[in-house]
């Protein structure tokens, strides 16, 4: 299947699941990852299609995320066991994967870990990690943009760095996910 119809497959999954709010937060996830890809010199159809792939999982409740993640003896970190909405990167994932036939690991790996990056992340995690926390989904403006959006065009990695920090001072983070805390750790390694 070429890359448009693909794309049109991902649009109208959402549309069809009444889901345009989160349609648009993935195009604009999009449109700033493509932006980021072309400064790092990655592949930008692979960048887009984790874009807009990354939330395909919010056309489900977080139950039934949960359900589908024990359907499937997904392991649970203690974090997605009490917030089952965290699960939502490891579900968007496996639906790639399933209902369209994505096997590329970089666009895999980048919808996996858009929430909570992991260690040893890759450029295309780092994008999309970054790109999905730029484009705000929620009303006004968060209090970290000016941070990361300075720290991206230098460095992908102190993007990253700065963002999860600021998390962390502001005791954003209830309960953190282990990729989280093992990505800040190996962040805080490379600074």
């Amino acid at each position: 299947m070429d890359n448009c119809n693909l794309i049109n497959l991902i649009k109208n999954k959402y549309l069809s699941n009444n889901k345009e709010d989160v349609l648009m937060h993935v195009e604009n996830v999009a449109e700033l990852a493509v932006g980021l890809a072309n400064a790092y010199n990655l592949d930008v159809s692979k960048t887009k299609l984790a874009a807009l792939l990354h939330d395909i999982s919010g056309v489900m409740t977080p139950q039934e995320m949960y359900g589908f993640a024990k359907m499937r003896s997904l392991e649970i970190d203690p974090a997605e066991e009490k917030y089952h909405a965290l699960l939502h990167q490891r579900v968007s994932k496996i639906i790639a994967q399933e209902e369209y036939g994505i096997i590329d690991s970089d666009i895999l790996n980048a919808i996996e870990c858009h929430t909570t990056l992991r260690k040893n992340a890759s450029v295309y995690d780092k994008v999309i990690f970054i790109a999905d926390k730029i484009s705000w989904d929620q009303k006004g403006v968060p209090l970290y943009d000016d941070l990361i959006k300075s720290a991206t065009v230098e460095s992908l990695n102190e993007s990253c760095y700065l963002y999860i920090n600021y998390q962390f001072d502001n005791n954003l983070l209830v309960m953190p996910h282990q990729w989280i805390l093992e990505a800040y750790e190996d962040l805080q390694k490379h600074r």
